[in-house]
């Protein structure tokens, strides 16, 4: 089955059924959903990774504006 004792389980229902299923399983199930909406050669990391130098930077130029540094 591929669960060992003790470890931390995902139930779902879907279709009247409760299905269990391991965090690692439901991690890949949930990205292979996510995979399907994400254009092709789009890296959500980068865009993210981007956005949050954005994000710091504008905080960092508020706070050289408000005499904070």
């Amino acid at each position: 089955m591929g669960i060992a004792e003790g470890q931390t389980l995902v139930g779902e229902v879907s279709d009247g059924e409760l299905r269990l299923m391991s965090r690692d399983t439901a991690v890949r199930k949930a990205q292979a959903l996510v995979r399907k909406y994400v254009p092709e050669g789009v890296s959500l990391v980068d865009e993210l990774i981007a956005e949050r130098r954005a994000e710091a930077q504008r905080e960092e130029t508020e706070a050289l504006a408000d005499g904070r540094k």
